[in-house]
């Protein structure tokens, strides 16, 4: 464990604990609860009662402090008003307590910031302690391969023991997921609803599960991230390991983003930097609570795709439909099925029924489940297709014997096979029965069955691609310098348009002159960054005298103290893009790549990657881009120059990282794409130092 992370155990793990505040109706009955989840499971750990006011409750003896009790706990759940809470952590701490959930709430959370000064007091008394503290302001914990469910409901006792563990910033979200996803078959290990994390944070129960051996599969609901630097160290041990990570992240609408903060009293960060951190580390983002559920039974198959190709067999034409809208909706990749795939099914189908993908094998074939397995056996055979999902038969009265032919399909192929039904269905113990003797995970819905199929695409290209370790910046100040920098960028693939700098308007004229015209003409300003902006930018020069003319009324307009002097640039023409590389406060050097000119900031055609970034990663960013097509060539235009583009992405990438500790940003837009062969042209470079 590495200096960055906090010790979770003594709060998940202990021995021993005391509830703080135990009465039978103190903290909504929350205590009375707690109490009650341990005895129902046989009081896996000591648990002892402190309340100043009683003497026994619920047949136990209750003390009225920590100094009372016959030996030091390693945990408290804490469950008194707000205004207490300090002083009980406090006491404690000097009987040498090692956690604490802190139930209560008060401590400047939401708008009125109600008890912010006893939250600060509260943040110094954990952190001068070291202490393990979950909340203040939360639900609590369930660690099930303890039989400990201190979390304040009865309806979680009988949760089934499996690989899942969760992270939740919402309590009350927990609650519900849990049960839903019990409800779907689904087994679970550690949870933890986080509160205001004064203490113990996301990153640190992350990093937790990453190494918990109970734990295979990582979910969570996040509003904020406190310690960007350390969950993505967390995240990395977790993908290394092999454990994916699930999860819901809140903040992605300007609405949502003022609820993460007056919700946890954290900022949210910017939700494209946040998808580029989810990229580079191999999490899967999900877009509600219940693509969540299906996510997370997908990957209880521990399989993943070798490539990015699907297909989807059905018995319904409306299903087909659906199917087709789903996979567009996603930006799926459907399988083209071989011919000769296509002779051996057709033996298997109706005569009237066409071999195709997404395919309606037909009304025969949805009562004939031996037949469908087959058919869906050849889908699996093809070398084209990745991952399969079919139209599964959940126990109809009379086939619950049809289990054992899901568990031949899943035995005769490694690829991953999704079973799925139309609609959500009533998840009973019958279905969770046949669930569990097919072998395979149910799911519900076809948006939702091809959101999951997209999901572990993902997952198995991170796999492939790995985590690229930034390197260590080991470039010298010189190399931002304007004649350096000029010289580095083009040999990162980044080719200047020829150009001269002068200092007064006559000069500028015979740079014009020994460059051939047209030029433009640019001012070079230490007090102005954005030249567009003040009119500092003239194009299309012809002679020069026009030059020397503009050069003489930039002065004028801009005044001669303001300008440094003049580039003066050969025009070139072709379609302007930008590329960027900043340095993000909280996750580090960032790509940037989008349609460039005046129109970034309005039309906010991007694509995002933390570096560094390959020539692999680079064409995918051009790729999302909604303009992409004019790359390509778009009504008459002849194609641009790809790969051109692609090295100077990189190059730029490579430019920043290794001279980091002296520039906080650089930026070119545009850079000129040229047509196919002929390169690019960084027009207008903008570096910012790191002050």
């Amino acid at each position: 464990m590495t200096n960055m992370f906090r010790d979770v155990e003594p709060l998940l793990k202990p021995k021993s604990m005391a509830i703080v505040g135990a009465s039978e109706t103190g903290g909504d009955g929350w205590s009375k609860v707690l109490f009650h989840n341990l005895k129902e499971a046989g009081m896996p750990l000591k648990v002892f009662l402190i309340n100043p006011r009683r003497e026994e409750l619920w047949g136990e003896k209750v003390y009225p402090d920590f100094s009372a009790l016959p030996e030091p706990v390693d945990h408290a759940a804490v469950l008194v008003p707000g205004r207490f809470v300090n002083d009980v952590v406090s006491d404690g701490i000097a009987n040498g307590l090692k956690a604490a959930t802190i139930f209560s709430a008060g401590f400047g959370e939401g708008r009125k910031h109600i008890g912010a000064e006893r939250g600060e007091e509260l943040k110094k008394i954990i952190d001068g302690s070291g202490i393990s503290v979950c909340g203040p302001n939360c639900m609590g914990t369930f660690s099930l391969p303890r039989d400990m469910l201190q979390y304040p409901t009865p309806r979680l006792r009988n949760l089934k023991k499996g690989p899942i563990g969760g992270i939740f910033h919402s309590g009350g979200t927990l609650g519900y997921w849990f049960a839903r996803a019990a409800q779907r078959g689904l087994g679970f290990s550690y949870a933890v609803s986080c509160g205001n994390e004064f203490g113990l944070d996301c990153a640190d129960y992350l990093n937790f599960l990453a190494d918990d051996p109970d734990t295979e599969i990582i979910v969570a609901m996040l509003e904020s991230i406190r310690r960007p630097h350390a969950f993505m160290e967390a995240a990395r041990r977790a993908f290394e390991s092999e454990k994916p990570l699930i999860l819901v992240k809140l903040g992605k609408s300007e609405l949502g983003k003022e609820q993460a903060k007056t919700h946890t009293g954290a900022v949210a960060v910017d939700d494209d930097v946040f998808m580029a951190m989810c990229r580079k580390y191999g999490i899967t983002r999900c877009q509600s609570l219940d693509d969540m559920v299906e996510i997370a039974m997908a990957f209880t198959q521990k399989r993943y795709p070798e490539g990015d190709k699907l297909a989807i067999v059905t018995t319904s034409g409306g299903a087909v439909g659906l199917s087709l809208d789903a996979v567009a909706d996603e930006g799926a990749v459907l399988a083209r099925i071989s011919n000769d795939s296509v002779q051996k099914m057709v033996d298997l189908v109706p005569e009237e029924i066409d071999v195709y993908n997404p395919m309606d094998a037909g009304t025969p074939l949805a009562g004939d489940v031996a037949r469908f397995c087959k058919l869906c056996k050849l889908f699996a055979d093809d070398p084209a297709v990745d991952i399969v999902a079919m139209q599964g038969r959940l126990p109809l009265p009379g086939d619950t014997e049809t289990a054992h032919l899901y568990v031949d399909l899943r035995d005769y192929t490694s690829k991953p096979i999704l079973p799925f039904a139309r609609m959500s269905e009533n998840a009973d113990e019958e279905y969770r029965d046949f669930q569990d003797a097919a072998g395979m995970p149910f799911l519900f819905g076809i948006p939702e069955t091809v959101k999951s199929m997209q999901a572990l695409v993902k997952y198995g290209a991170a796999k492939r691609r790995g985590i690229k370790n930034t390197p260590k910046p080991i470039g010298e100040d010189k190399n931002i310098s304007d004649e350096q920098l000029i010289k580095k960028l083009a040999d990162s693939g980044l080719t200047s348009p020829s150009q001269i700098i002068e200092r007064d308007p006559i000069a500028a004229r015979l740079a014009a002159e020994a460059i051939g015209f047209p030029v433009a003409l640019k001012i070079i300003s230490d007090k102005i960054s954005h030249k567009t902006e003040v009119g500092g930018v003239v194009l299309n020069l012809l002679d020069g005298a026009a030059v020397e003319n503009a050069a003489n009324e930039l002065q004028g307009k801009i005044g001669a103290g303001k300008i440094n002097g003049f580039l003066v640039q050969e025009m070139v023409e072709g379609l302007e893009m930008l590329v960027g590389v900043r340095d993000d406060p909280g996750f580090g050097p960032l790509v940037v790549v989008g349609l460039g000119g005046i129109f970034i900031e309005l039309v906010k055609d991007v694509s995002l990657r933390l570096a560094p970034v390959n020539d692999v990663d680079a064409k995918e960013m051009l790729m999302e881009l909604k303009g992409a097509e004019a790359l390509e060539g778009f009504r008459g235009q002849a194609p641009r120059d790809i790969n051109a583009l692609i090295k100077s992405i990189v190059g730029l990438s490579e430019f920043f990282i290794e001279n980091r500790n002296w520039l906080a940003e650089i930026e070119v837009n545009p850079v000129i794409v040229l047509e196919k062969g002929k390169g690019v042209r960084a027009v207008d470079v903008r570096p910012v130092r790191r002050t």
